[in-house]
């Protein structure tokens, strides 16, 4: 049986997918098993997609028609065959340091969902982090109940977890986050343990800022940042960059949410309700107010 099992989901992103494909190649870790998941794939792509899976073994393609939404119904059918002890997810155009799983694993021998560092690569090489540590219940209570921190190539949980979970990939509500949907069914379950980890091994390339590119520049993007991870030099002064403007995006919103936090209390909503509040003694009303 495999250590990890890993699956991508792929609709019609032509032949991006070669990338994070290479990427597993080049792991340091090889026990694993890789499920690509067709969401009404297109005839030339699933011709693609079957020639990889003839390729290696480990690879398996388990094609489905078009779902109504992103085929989440069809990932949960594939998992319940899956046979890792841990899963992670992969995009079919993001890219994967060569020590990934090797740093996902070791988070995960004390987590049952976990994470590299969250970031974008956006258009024009700038970049966007995500900062979040899910071993912090204020941090984790953001993110179950306000938004999502973490890109799909950079999560990971347990098989076990994923199976005791009331319900696992279903189809998600309208204007709602695909990820972030899924990811709350995690954070809502008092025996989940949660970890995030610092390294930057997962980069991300998010579709909706690159709206309107053709496949052609999708490739030459990749091209480019899959030659900054091959070069071991290259890829050492990459992870340098990336952890200093992560310490500076981190930093930057630490800031912002204690200005917000000393605003609200400046306000004279606050000090109304503060003034009430110690008069009447009523702190559980004001524990409702924070």
């Amino acid at each position: 049986m495999p250590r990890f099992s890993i699956l991508i989901p792929t609709f019609d992103h032509g032949d991006t997918i070669r990338f994070p494909l290479q990427c597993l190649r080049e792991q340091t870790e090889q026990d694993y098993e890789v499920l690509i998941v067709g969401d009404g794939v297109p005839p030339g792509s699933e011709q693609r997609l079957r020639s990889y899976a003839a390729e290696d073994k480990r690879i398996s393609f388990i094609p489905f028609p078009k779902h109504v939404s992103r085929g989440e119904p069809n990932r949960h059918q594939v998992l319940a065959n899956a046979n890792g002890k841990y899963i992670c997810y992969l995009t079919d155009r993001d890219l994967w340091m060569p020590d990934h799983l090797e740093r996902i694993g070791r988070l995960l021998e004390t987590a049952d969902f976990t994470h590299s560092l969250g970031l974008h690569i956006l258009p024009g090489d700038q970049l966007r982090f995500f900062p979040v540590d899910l071993g912090n219940p204020n941090d984790r209570q953001r993110m179950l109940t306000r938004f999502n921190r973490v890109p799909l190539s950079c999560a990971a949980h347990t098989l076990d977890m994923y199976r005791r979970l009331p319900s696992g990939w279903d189809a998600t509500p309208a204007g709602k986050p695909t990820d972030w949907h899924m990811f709350q069914k995690f954070l809502q379950q008092p025996d989940c343990r949660t970890s995030s980890g610092t390294f930057p091994s997962a980069i991300t390339f998010p579709s909706p800022p690159r709206r309107g590119w053709s496949e052609q520049e999708r490739i030459n993007e990749l091209t480019h940042w899959k030659s900054r991870i091959e070069n071991p030099e290259a890829r050492a002064t990459l992870v340098q960059e990336i952890l200093e403007a992560a310490v500076k995006a981190r930093d930057a919103e630490r800031e912002e949410l204690l200005h917000g936090e000393s605003a609200l209390r400046n306000s004279s909503a606050w000090r109304i309700g503060d003034f009430v509040l110690r008069m009447t003694g009523a702190r559980i009303i004001k524990r409702l107010l924070r």
